[in-house]
């Protein structure tokens, strides 16, 4: 049921006028939830995105090159100005009071709305770095908004589907701590980082990774807080290529499915520890942040008067119906690698995954680190630097990391999040509303894959011609040479029969 006329105040009239502070802005979340409210909210202040130098890059040069991405082209045609609105603060989520100066968090007292996206992804990470960055920083974000931010209406925080892993069907409901999480704060500043690894699976309860465990008790950082600040939390499932804005098919980074796609593509990967028919729930992007600005909206319009404690929680996925087989994705992946292949790839994309441990690593060994081996040497041999059994070792390292989570299958309930729409005007649900396929296949994978290969690989279209004459030859390469070892089998098998019989 959509929202009374009478007493509407509709999503741009919201952010109006108003800053906005946001973590984790030079992520593939945060690039897009930038791009989204600058192009769809007009009239917003300033959003001030906290980052800290790296490589050698100053602020200011890091966030002209995120707002000079490919991502931003739309913007710069519609409204180029808007883009001077993106205002960097210097900071570090590892450090006390997120490492800002004192006169950049008074610049924060006409933030409305705070979104907190900063978070470590890594599924490796001692316990004691995972406890900084997904909760302390929680922390000492509210503590600063708390006595700066004097007009906020609503903070968002932006967890995982996966923080409760343990459960298999997951409600839009706050589940108990496994630990008490400010104990675990102190723990850090106590203890070596080797004894806090040491303890971590006493402390997790069994969770599979520093990550999840982190962002579960981060949830309840939340809970603590939401006497004290206008809180919701968001949690997305796997966050995937854009379906429709501003563009479709776009992506940033090579986590997760999109890693497997391009080493795939590359003819690196040729196998796969895992359950064909079991699903990955992926959600794209741009639908996971017109929920992030809705439950914000929410938050602080309909449920404004709602009292202490009121702690909104959002699954941002698909039904199990719309999840995709590993099996479906990576055969429709291969109807894309071969239409449109890669211009760099070592190999013809091939290969099969399985459920069967010895024959993955049988595959593992014979169709990819002997052959990366092999190549290693003939590549040191002309005077260069190897790199693809190191590629191997990091490729391996992920599925590792992955391995729980491909070998294991979630349901979500989203009936909250799937309500959001539904309280909008027909103007606001045309520009923040949105429309999920029954199955997310087909486009969605097609439009992902060639921007795959324009904006991850630097492959311009140009090369297609030059990639497909190179793929046809690798295929007859590769025929020549199975028929070449099929013949010296038989005649191996011939000799060693008639041998026997003489």
């Amino acid at each position: 049921m959509a929202a009374q006329s009478g007493c509407y105040e509709s999503v741009t009239d919201f952010f109006a006028n108003t800053d906005v502070f946001l973590t984790g802005g030079t992520g593939f979340l945060g690039k897009v939830l930038i791009e989204k409210l600058l192009r769809s909210c007009p009239d917003l202040g300033r959003i001030f995105v906290l980052m800290r130098n790296k490589r050698g890059k100053s602020i200011e040069t890091r966030v002209n090159e995120l707002v000079s991405c490919p991502l931003f082209d739309r913007l710069r045609e519609e409204n180029k100005s808007a883009l001077n609105k993106v205002v960097p603060i210097f900071g570090d989520i590892t450090q006390l009071r997120l490492g800002m100066y004192e006169e950049d968090i008074q610049r924060l007292s006409n933030v409305s709305v705070a979104f907190h996206l900063a978070a470590s992804v890594r599924f490796d990470d001692p316990l004691r770095d995972a406890i900084k960055t997904n909760i302390s920083s929680t922390q000492e974000l509210f503590e600063i908004l708390k006595t700066s931010a004097h007009k906020l209406r609503a903070v968002v925080h932006v967890s995982t589907a996966y923080s409760n892993p343990e459960n298999r069907y997951v409600e839009e409901k706050l589940y108990p701590p496994k630990y008490d999480w400010k104990k675990l704060v102190q723990a850090v500043d106590r203890y070596e980082p080797e004894t806090l690894d040491a303890l971590m699976q006493k402390l997790s309860h069994n969770s599979p990774n520093t990550y999840t465990y982190t962002k579960g008790l981060a949830e309840q950082v939340c809970n603590d807080y939401s006497t004290e600040l206008p809180l919701a939390i968001v949690r997305p499932s796997v966050v995937l290529f854009t379906i429709e804005e501003p563009v479709s098919g776009w992506v940033d980074n090579f986590n997760g499915p999109t890693g497997m796609l391009v080493s795939a593509g590359l003819g690196i990967t040729r196998t796969a520890y895992l359950r064909p028919k079991n699903r990955i729930n992926i959600i794209p992007v741009d639908v996971v942040v017109k929920t992030i600005i809705l439950a914000a909206w929410k938050r602080g319009t309909i449920e404004r008067a709602c009292g202490p404690n009121h702690l909104p929680i959002y699954n941002s996925a698909v039904t199990y119906e719309q999840s995709l087989e590993y099996q479906e994705m990576l055969d429709r992946g291969k109807e894309y690698l071969y239409a449109v292949p890669f211009s760099r790839m070592i190999w013809v994309p091939r290969g099969y995954p399985t459920n069967w441990k010895m024959l993955y690593y049988f595959k593992l060994i014979f169709t990819m680190l002997l052959p990366c081996f092999l190549l290693d040497l003939l590549i040191r041999m002309f005077g260069h630097k190897p790199f693809l059994m190191k590629l191997q070792s990091r490729i391996y390292g992920s599925e590792l990391s992955l391995r729980y989570f491909v070998r294991n299958e979630w349901e979500f309930e989203t009936k909250q999040t799937n309500t959001l729409p539904t309280l909008l005007n027909e103007t606001d649900r045309n520009v923040f509303g949105w429309y999920m396929p029954r199955i997310l296949t087909a486009k969605y994978l097609e439009n992902a894959y060639i921007t795959i290969r324009r904006y991850l690989l630097k492959d311009p279209d140009e090369t297609i011609p030059y990639a497909k004459r190179k793929l046809a030859r690798m295929i007859l390469i590769d025929r020549i040479i199975k028929i070449i070892a099929c013949c010296i089998t038989v005649v191996a098998i011939w000799r060693t029969q008639f041998a026997g019989s003489l």
